[in-house]
């Protein structure tokens, strides 16, 4: 059944109050027109595909006190917001990488850049140590080895959608907490 604006009151309402067939339904008819706005503004399918399931994760679990008008406008203003909030973490990212390789360029040795890997290794051991043990063991399969979400599911006998919730989660978690090591080791650096 497709979702017209007659029924978008009828499924919002069965949504708010936890019905899962509701979820599916929306799920069912907007996961690929959502995921096509953040594809086309990203070019990156990992990337598209991680803030489209973030975003309906979210909608399952705020469904409660969420009062959209119409479920799509809400999707896709929801998709084009995380898009650029991605984007603008990407660039502030970058903007301390570039900072950090000028200023290693001009003092690194072979020994230092040793020393700064092993620290940067800990301090990644130490932000996972603080996650779930399968957020953990889904974060390094994936980032550190390279599988792609469907070899982590059948790896870890675990559903698609399921490694796809632990990697958003590890990644938002990763990506504050590495940026905040940066940011200290910046400041170390400098003085």
């Amino acid at each position: 059944m497709f979702i017209t604006p007659h029924n978008d009151e009828k499924i919002l309402a069965a949504l708010r109050e936890g019905d899962e067939s509701a979820f599916l339904k929306i799920y069912d008819e907007y996961w690929y027109k959502v995921f096509l706005i953040a594809y086309k503004r990203l070019g990156k399918k990992d990337i598209a595909e991680e803030l489209t399931q973030d975003l309906f994760l979210k909608l399952w679990e705020k469904r409660g006190s969420l009062r959209p008008q119409k479920i799509d406008s809400y999707l896709f203003v929801s998709i084009k917001n995380s898009v650029i909030d991605h984007i603008h973490s990407g660039m502030v990212a970058n903007k301390y990488l570039d900072f950090y390789k000028a200023f290693a360029e001009l003092s690194c040795t072979g020994t230092q850049d040793i020393v700064e890997y092993d620290e940067l290794s800990e301090a990644i051991e130490h932000g996972l140590s603080k996650l779930p043990i399968k957020t953990q063991r889904v974060f390094k399969l994936s980032r550190l080895d390279g599988w792609t979400p469907n070899k982590i599911a059948k790896h870890l006998n675990l559903a698609e959608k399921t490694v796809g919730y632990h990697l958003t989660k590890s990644l938002k978690y990763m990506r504050t907490y590495l940026r905040e090591y940066l940011l200290i080791s910046l400041l170390f650096v400098q003085f």
